[in-house]
């Protein structure tokens, strides 16, 4: 078992090495983000719900679009069914954006309970690493988070949703500005 988690510890290095500059950068995009959806998180959630209302649309018009292109009445009816299905979803979230907010924001905070999940026992597998304190402090920081919105879900909607996200984006693109500082810097 211990070779085998030397051998995972040595291909993770080695991605890491190769890919430092993307991984840097995907960083600094994630922290500029972030700190524009702690400006603005009503402008934030809005433009988040509405953005996922506008992409649900866009499968629904594919999907109807696909229908008429399928062989078989049977078929035609169960997809034309799926993609009506998509743009009614997706009318509900563009017409009622606060409504979909709450939900949006009740799956966010899902999300962020399982990333931080995912991180704490990330960085427990890394600990020999100088990075591997970012890694935890994000993931715990993503559990709070969750834990917080689930207790007011409700009164918070309109605009936790941009503030979970920035806060959310600052802290996962500063572990990766460090993870790659890291690992540029041993080579």
């Amino acid at each position: 078992m211990t070779q085998k988690k030397e051998q995972m510890n040595v291909k993770f290095s080695e991605f890491m090495q190769l890919h430092v500059k993307g991984i840097r950068n995907t960083g600094i995009v994630l922290v500029v983000l972030g700190f524009i959806a702690l400006l603005l998180p009503m402008a934030a959630t809005l433009a988040i719900e509405l953005m996922l209302g506008w992409l649900i649309m866009l499968g629904g018009v594919a999907q109807i679009m696909h229908a008429f292109r399928s062989k078989g009445v049977s078929r035609f009816w169960w997809e034309t069914g799926i993609g009506v299905l998509y743009c009614c979803i997706a009318l509900m979230l563009l017409i009622n954006p606060m409504q979909g907010a709450i939900t949006i924001t009740l799956l966010l905070t899902i999300l962020f309970l399982i990333e931080g999940t995912f991180k704490i026992v990330l960085a427990l597998q890394l600990w020999s690493t100088s990075t591997s304190l970012w890694m935890l402090f994000s993931g715990l920081i993503s559990v709070a988070l969750g834990i917080m919105i689930l207790s007011d879900i409700s009164g918070s909607a309109s605009w936790i949703l941009g503030l979970m996200v920035g806060i959310n984006f600052v802290f996962a693109g500063w572990a990766l500005i460090r993870q790659a500082s890291y690992f540029k810097a041993h080579k």
